[in-house]
């Protein structure tokens, strides 16, 4: 019971983090390009508390998932008049508003960034993509690969770090896939390399069935490998986009999870950590791919997402004239109540999955 209620604190706790950074990076620079603000809010639903500050409202609200930042002229023509002073955001220039609206999932993925630097800084070296020996049940021997094969390329993807080259063996790797490897300086192309599989609730994986050389932590082969490994997790995250509405996971709602889903992986994680030390760690790795998940699925091109907005933005560029607020709210209203549903679906099917 007490692991559990840890769990949701914890689960709540990073939820909390990543919105955080989310909405500040909206308000951050709608407050360098002078917009005003009426409310930074963490949360949905019901006001808790508020504070109140020097340019604007801050509260906290009852539902723990979400957050916004209210800006003058955004969401209604008028302006309170309390409010009058301040300048909407529809007076600042179209490529402004754009820089506001990417700003909240750039800064989700600059956390992520963060955190990876952190993480690849705790390790005692850095991982390479240089074959350092083979398991004993290893395959991929068998078609050419040898130790002190550097790998640079997987079924056409250039790989530059680790996490990357342990993706797509574990993604692609379920069929015969091609690699290209720098051997005493040539580049060697191995055709048809096969790997050892697992499968995992029906869904069969590629195994990487050999280890890598590791280097000595420098201060520049850190910053480098948590760039590209922060590079890897956004590829990841688009990739296994793909994959879900290809089909491979099986149908879109199944393959979906949600903050429940979400909660009950933070649990699990906890569960299987070994030690306090391990247990950061997983949760810190956990965390770069939600906050990496949740900056990129907040760009793409739906209403009511920051993409949506940023399409919206778009297409008032080409145009030379915003869209009309009518046709826009409505679009809005109705992908309002598409997401909505989704959630509600998500989440209660994330809940019968509990039990």
């Amino acid at each position: 019971m007490l692991q559990s209620l840890f769990s949701v604190a914890v689960t709540v706790l990073i939820f909390g983090l990543l919105i955080f950074i989310h909405e500040f990076g909206h308000y951050i620079v709608a407050r360098a390009f002078g917009v005003g603000i009426i409310e930074f809010a963490i949360g949905m639903g019901p006001t808790v508390k508020t504070w109140k500050g020097k340019y604007n409202d801050f509260s906290i609200r009852a539902i723990p998932i979400g957050g916004f930042v209210n800006m003058v002229g955004e969401y209604d023509e008028e302006i309170p008049e309390e409010h009058m002073y301040k300048i909407p955001l529809n007076d600042r220039s179209v490529w402004k508003r754009m820089l506001i609206v990417i700003a909240g999932p750039l800064m989700n993925i600059l956390l992520a960034f963060v955190i990876m630097v952190a993480l690849v800084s705790s390790g005692n070296l850095v991982g390479t993509s240089i074959v350092a020996k083979f398991d004993e049940t290893s395959t991929s021997d068998d078609y050419g690969l040898q130790v002190y094969d550097e790998i640079i390329r997987v079924n056409g993807k250039r790989i530059h770090c680790h996490s990357d080259l342990s993706y797509m063996i574990l993604s692609d790797g379920h069929e015969p896939i091609d690699i290209v490897v720098l051997r005493d300086g040539e580049e060697i192309t191995l055709e048809g390399v096969c790997f050892g599989t697992e499968t995992e609730e029906g869904i069969v994986f590629g195994n990487m069935d050999f280890q890598v050389f590791g280097v000595k932590k420098t201060v520049g082969n850190v910053m480098k490998e948590s760039f590209w490994q922060s590079c890897s997790t956004v590829f990841m995250t688009l990739d296994s986009l793909v994959d879900t509405f290809s089909g491979r996971y099986g149908s879109v709602g199944d393959a979906v999870g949600g903050p429940v889903a979400i909660g009950e992986e933070v649990n699990q994680t906890i569960k299987a950590s070994v030690s306090f030390r391990e247990a950061v760690q997983n949760l810190a790795t956990l965390t770069v791919m939600i906050s990496v998940s949740l900056g990129v699925f907040n760009l793409l091109p739906i209403p009511v997402l920051d993409g949506g907005r940023l399409l919206f933005y778009i297409i008032e560029a080409i145009r030379g004239k915003p869209m009309n607020p009518k046709y826009e709210r409505a679009v809005s209203a109705f992908f309002t109540v598409l997401l909505l549903m989704l959630m509600a679906f998500v989440m209660l099917k994330d809940i019968a999955g509990l039990f």
